[in-house]
């Protein structure tokens, strides 16, 4: 009996193992073979953050209609006193719940963006734009105010998965809606079900960075100097970056080619 259940479980960690396996490569080569949708959701994301720090340049007092959240809205020096004079426990019980919180809420967004390709993208297009104008406008605040530092080291260990992650689902939106605009030769069964696969793997990668990115967003961006200092933050948000990239130009290729 022993015996027995030693091989099941054998076979349930080999067929976990494989799973992810057939996940890992699935992913980057869905991204890669619809980089154009990816292309369309960067674009949309970069016009809004134009329009978010040119609107906050040419009417400073737009920044409480531009920045929905009250920690954004007050002097940026300000915030960064009191971030910098704050030492909290890292593994408190606040950190948790905000971690999941932030991953719960995240994925919510994430995947309301891919719903919103339903109708045929501009929901998707507005979200991703709307996401840049925040961005654009935090983005001047701070450099505005001097605090670029502070910025890249708050912003960067979280945000350069979390960031990719909202395009990503921005792009599965998209690849749905390619789908109802598509080839209409076909019925529209047929053309959901040929990107079908490629949009669950979108979300689910996509998924699963904002689980990485609530994480590192809670135990690790939220602290500052002295307690960790922004030399250390900075490249480690760079190294996920370009670890990122490479995961998503690179992996999954041997499959490609023998397909």
């Amino acid at each position: 009996v022993r015996a027995e259940g030693e091989i099941h479980d054998n076979r349930d960690r080999s067929s976990t193992r494989a799973s992810l396996r057939r996940l890992l490569a699935a992913f980057p080569r869905a991204f890669r073979r619809r980089r154009r949708a990816f292309a369309v959701a960067l674009a949309a994301t970069l016009v809004g953050c134009l329009f978010g720090a040119a609107t906050l340049a040419l009417d400073p007092q737009s920044k409480e209609v531009l920045l929905p959240f009250a920690h954004l809205q007050g002097d940026p020096a300000a915030r960064v006193a009191k971030e910098e004079a704050a030492v909290e426990n890292p593994v408190d019980g606040h950190k948790v719940s905000f971690s999941g919180y932030l991953m719960t809420h995240n994925t919510q967004v994430a995947i309301f963006s891919l719903a919103t390709g339903i109708v045929f993208g501009i929901g998707t297009i507005i979200l991703l734009f709307y996401n840049g104008v925040i961005l654009g406008a935090v983005a001047l605040d701070y450099l505005r105010a001097g605090q670029g530092t502070f910025l890249f080291g708050w912003l960067l260990p979280h945000g350069a998965i979390e960031i990719p992650a909202f395009l990503v689902a921005g792009q599965a939106g998209l690849v749905l809606a390619g789908a109802l605009l598509g080839n209409r030769a076909l019925p529209l069964g047929r053309r959901l079900r040929l990107v079908g696969g490629d949009v669950s793997a979108l979300i689910v990668g996509a998924a699963s960075m904002l689980v990485w990115a609530g994480l590192v967003e809670s135990f690790f961006s939220q602290y500052h100097e002295p307690v960790i200092p922004y030399p250390f933050k900075i490249p480690f948000g760079l190294v996920e970056l370009f670890a990122l990239a490479f995961f998503l130009g690179r992996a999954g290729r041997d499959g490609e080619a023998a397909q």
